[in-house]
């Protein structure tokens, strides 16, 4: 599936973590983490309490192909040497909750950015989206900073973002299955077609 790049909104930095952020990080660490929501049996033996009790699905979530990865020039040319900083999306997860007629939902993805020789600085912003879809459709969407901070000596670094509070309509025909989350680069015209015409390098 493949959408246009709009060009970057406002952007919102990161701020101190709170507990649902911790969460997310968590399920981003574990090897076999995957969107969704989590559930524990109440151990009641009424099989209708336990279906009561029993989670309503979350969005499904995952990364734009074309747009998991970004790599920024100095406007100079495209050789290697021209490169300021390579990044790259690795896996994104979610956890959701039903209340009021609403989903609210909070996603978070891990990655990975290269110093490249071209940089200037150690302190570098690279821009993020994430679209909510329904019906094939873009129903809105968030433009961020990833800020990514090289100390030291470090040629690469690991980024974590996190976007709390996504509402989502709920009733009687739309539930957490009816929408698709996408996360990605927000990238230029050139930087699309660079991710187009370049076969993907995994950073280490």
């Amino acid at each position: 599936m493949a959408f246009p790049i709009e060009p970057a909104g406002q952007a919102r930095r990161l701020g101190i973590p709170s507990p649902r952020r911790i969460g997310l990080a968590a399920l981003l660490l574990a090897p076999l983490a995957l969107g969704g929501c989590s559930w524990l049996g109440m151990g009641s033996d009424d099989e209708a309490d336990v279906l009561a009790a029993a989670p309503k699905p979350c969005p499904t979530i995952g990364v734009l192909d074309g747009a998991d990865r970004i790599t920024m020039f100095n406007g100079r040319g495209l050789d290697l040497t021209d490169v300021v900083v390579r990044g790259e999306i690795r896996k994104a997860v979610s956890k959701c909750e039903y209340d009021d007629g609403e989903i609210t939902v909070d996603v978070a993805f891990d990655g990975h950015a290269d110093l490249g020789p071209a940089a200037t600085s150690r302190e570098l912003n690279l821009k993020g989206f994430m679209t909510v879809v329904r019906n094939g459709r873009i129903r809105d969407k968030q433009v961020f900073d990833i800020p990514v901070v090289f100390e030291g000596t470090a040629r690469t670094v690991r980024f974590l973002k996190t976007i709390e509070d996504t509402k989502l309509a709920y009733d009687g025909r739309l539930d957490g299955s009816s929408y698709e989350l996408l996360v990605g680069f927000q990238l230029s015209p050139e930087e699309l077609e660079y991710n187009r015409k370049v076969p993907s390098t995994p950073l280490k």
